[in-house]
């Protein structure tokens, strides 16, 4: 085969190949993006960067086109999650990109990320005359005349210039100032006060605690700044006794401890703090803590008992308190100890409402509310006694019953104000029982009647009966047939049982036996009534 055949078929080759690569899809290519969170902030702030669409197995973050990290991991998802520290630079926009290792060009992203100006201190705290060192960041590249402010007013020292990165430093001796909590600020020819946000130095040794107000039992977190490194027998007192003690300070001289407010009249108390021999009595400023009213509730754990108990602090001492529920008056009242505190116990009134707010006010001023909640014990379900299960309820269940309907249905019948069967109906047709194996005193009962055994077609219902039986009234089943019946009970305080069980009875009309025994009693009555007027007649007919 001669090299031109050979060029012939390898050109149709490649014809071939190239073909088929045309007609093969070409998968769509999802829109690489990236976001910022947060997208503004100072230098040496961290922010956290998402990204989507990527092809790659790793990514490379640019800041303003300079690498900043390489290696990022893209997941086979083609997504990246990564945090980074802000690197030093002007304040204003900055440009954020991502590539990845694929090499197509259209695999990145850009976003921007928003430089704001910011100092740091050095110590963050220190004694009077103490050197301080402030660091700058993010302002405009070589701004001059930037000074340092302590408490809006400009220190001293000579102004510095910033870098090209917009970074810079200065020192200043901490003002001889009493002890305590003062901001330092910046600013410079093309930064505004307002830009920079002022940050707090402490002029040491102090505390300070948080809250500063509340109620007795209250934890107070005690912070303490420029005490002796690892000092020991750090003590905490409330109004001069001691409260805590031996706490040992951090190496680098501070600590965090919590301390409880201690039963106090109500206002103001002083929190004293001091350590050892470096740090004695009189040394660190004393902190005020303002104590509130407050109360508590504690319902009674007797089952069925409304007492409510009521433990109130921080009134004033010796003061009277009145207890009111709802804004009413309970008539229940307490004084207080010499340490402003009481407890009284009053019964909760009867409410179905189940929020409800209690307040306690004394004859000094103190006042303090508390929310309560009233718990139901709902009474056990009821246990059905009588009629069922299968009993047979006869309309007529004796002779006497059978004639007084008919003549009732007969008296009816002359009745133009009512309607006869109303009238016959009046008759009870049973007593219904049931019981509760529990207290019930205070219960109330619910009947329902239905002709369904699923309650779905109801018939009767009667609420709020107060006794643990019913007179059932024919009136309330007029025809016969098979009912169901169940029943539940409602305490005062609104609890409400499950249904009973429910028992199934039939209405039945009297036996024959009964019938035509009283049908014969009703002729007989008639005939005798007859041939008595015929006597009657005949007599004074013929004058006998």
């Amino acid at each position: 085969m001669n090299s031109k055949r050979i060029l012939l078929i390898a050109s149709a080759l490649l014809v071939i190949v190239a073909g088929t690569f045309h007609l093969l899809p070409i998968p769509a290519q999802a829109a690489t993006t990236i976001s910022l969170n947060p997208q503004k902030g100072a230098t040496g702030s961290r922010a956290a960067i998402t990204g989507d669409g990527f092809i790659g197995k790793l990514a490379t973050i640019y800041w303003d086109d300079k690498k900043l990290i390489q290696n990022v991991p893209v997941s086979k998802a083609g997504q990246i999650d990564f945090a980074f520290d802000i690197p030093s630079s002007t304040k204003g926009d900055h440009s954020v990109k991502v590539t990845d290792d694929s090499n197509w060009a259209n695999i990145n992203a850009t976003t921007v990320f928003s430089i704001v100006p910011s100092i740091a201190l050095e110590p963050p705290w220190g004694k009077s005359t103490n050197t301080v060192t402030v660091f700058g960041y993010g302002f405009a590249s070589g701004e001059t005349g930037i000074k340092t402010t302590w408490d809006s007013k400009q220190l001293s020292k000579a102004p510095a210039t910033a870098d090209k990165n917009g970074s810079w430093n200065s020192q200043f001796d901490v003002p001889y100032v009493a002890k305590g909590e003062y901001t330092v600020g910046a600013e410079g020819d093309s930064t505004g006060a307002d830009e920079v946000a002022d940050i707090v130095f402490t002029v040491a040794p102090f505390c300070k605690a948080t809250p500063l107000s509340g109620p007795v039992g209250t934890k107070v977190t005690i912070s303490g700044v420029g005490f002796r490194a690892g000092e020991d027998g750090v003590t905490f007192t409330w109004d001069g006794p001691i409260i805590d003690t031996n706490f040992i300070a951090k190496p680098n001289g501070t600590f965090s401890w919590p301390i409880t407010v201690p039963p106090s009249v109500k206002g103001r108390h002083i929190i004293g703090i001091y350590g050892s021999s470096f740090t004695p009595k009189g040394i660190v400023p004393d902190i005020e803590f303002e104590v509130i009213p407050s109360i508590r509730l504690t319902p009674s754990d007797m089952i069925n008992s409304r007492d409510l108990t009521v433990d109130g602090d921080g009134f004033n001492a010796n003061e009277s308190v009145a207890i009111s529920y709802d804004k009413s008056n309970t008539g229940v009242s307490a004084t207080t100890d010499t340490m402003g505190s009481f407890s009284a116990v009053f019964q909760v009134p009867i409410s179905p409402i189940k929020e409800h707010q209690v307040t306690a006010t004394g004859s000094k001023g103190a006042i303090a509310q508390a929310n309560y909640t009233s718990i139901s014990i709902a009474p056990a379900a009821p246990q059905l006694l009588f009629p069922g299960p299968g009993a047979k309820i006869q309309t007529s269940n004796s002779v006497f019953d059978a004639i007084s309907n008919v003549f009732k249905y007969i008296g009816g019948a002359f009745d133009t104000g009512s309607s006869p069967i109303q009238k016959t109906n009046d008759v009870t047709l049973t007593a219904m029982n049931w019981e509760v194996k529990a207290d019930q005193s205070a219960l109330k009962y619910t009947l329902q009647i239905s002709k369904t055994q699923d309650f779905s077609n109801i018939l009767f219902t009667k609420n709020g009966i107060q006794s643990s039986s019913y007179n059932l009234a024919q009136s309330n089943l007029p025809t016969a047939g098979v009912y169901y019946w169940r029943v539940n009970a409602a305490n005062d305080t609104g609890g409400v049982s499950p249904w009973s069980n429910s028992w199934s009875f039939e209405v039945i009309p009297a036996s024959g036996l009964i019938i035509t025994i009283a049908v014969t009693i009703i002729l007989l009555i008639i005939a005798i009534v007859i041939f008595g007027i015929i006597a009657l007649v005949n007599r004074r007919k013929y004058g006998g």
